[in-house]
């Protein structure tokens, strides 16, 4: 009998260290995303808020991850660190062919318009990618606009220059140093509403990209992209899910 009782406690003991294992080594998805893209993504004190990472943490409980969406920095930072494997996922975006040498791409899960914001009193209108030609531009280090108004750019040899962040971009629409910035059409307003900038306007919507969510070809999560693409098309389909409700 005394053997029998230290046999089961034996077993007992086993059975929750090998419970304590499993927990202790379960794996966390590291994402972030872009800080300033409203209502996708954006910084909120040391996270990423947003559609994008309540949809990713909703793929990470889906395969059995836990998960945590942080703040590094600007979006040239965020695909730097994406490149190097030091977050495995990035929350949202758009889909080139120079990006695909570092994530692999899910499915995409929402779409995002993108506009040239214009000075109230221009008289001109910007609605498709060769009204740009002979307009001075502003855009953000490491954005792009989608690989075909990408590659416009370059090709047209756009007058454009490139700042640091979105209050930049509409400065130099304000004092007059450039014709038009060119952003996503939601952040921006977002931006204008939120810091109450007056005398900028949209000017049509140029372009409009899918979202995807972007895993680091170097992540331990880059063999799951089926289990990653069949969560995000069961929350396409919820009306429950955050892909579904106002924002």
């Amino acid at each position: 009998m005394e053997k029998k009782t230290i046999l089961i406690a034996i077993i007992v003991v086993a059975i929750f260290a090998t419970t304590a294992c499993c927990v202790s080594t379960k794996y966390t998805i590291v994402a972030s995303g872009h800080p300033a893209w409203s209502p996708v993504m954006y910084q909120s004190g040391e996270h990423i808020s947003g559609i994008g990472p309540e949809v990713a943490s909703k793929v990470a409980e889906d395969i059995g991850f836990d998960f945590k969406s942080i703040y590094v920095g600007s979006w040239d930072m965020v695909q730097q660190r994406g490149k190097a494997g030091e977050i495995d996922l990035i929350v949202a975006m758009y889909k080139t062919t120079e990006r695909e040498k570092y994530f692999y791409f899910s499915i995409p899960y929402t779409v995002d318009p993108i506009t040239p914001f214009i000075a109230k009193d221009k008289t001109f209108s910007l609605n498709k990618k060769e009204d740009l030609l002979g307009k001075k531009g502003v855009v953000t280090k490491g954005d792009s606009y989608g690989q075909e108004l990408d590659d416009y750019i370059v090709k047209a040899n756009l007058d454009i220059t490139v700042v640091e962040t979105p209050d930049q971009g509409f400065s130099m629409i304000k004092e007059g140093k450039a014709d038009y910035f060119l952003y996503s059409t939601y952040a921006g307003k977002a931006i204008i509403a939120e810091k109450n900038i007056s005398g900028i306007k949209e000017s049509g919507t140029i372009s409009e990209q899918p979202f995807y969510m972007a895993i680091s070809k170097k992540s331990p999560i880059a063999k799951y992209m089926n289990q990653i693409n069949a969560s995000i098309e069961r929350q396409i389909s919820d009306p429950n899910s955050s892909l579904n409700k106002p924002h």
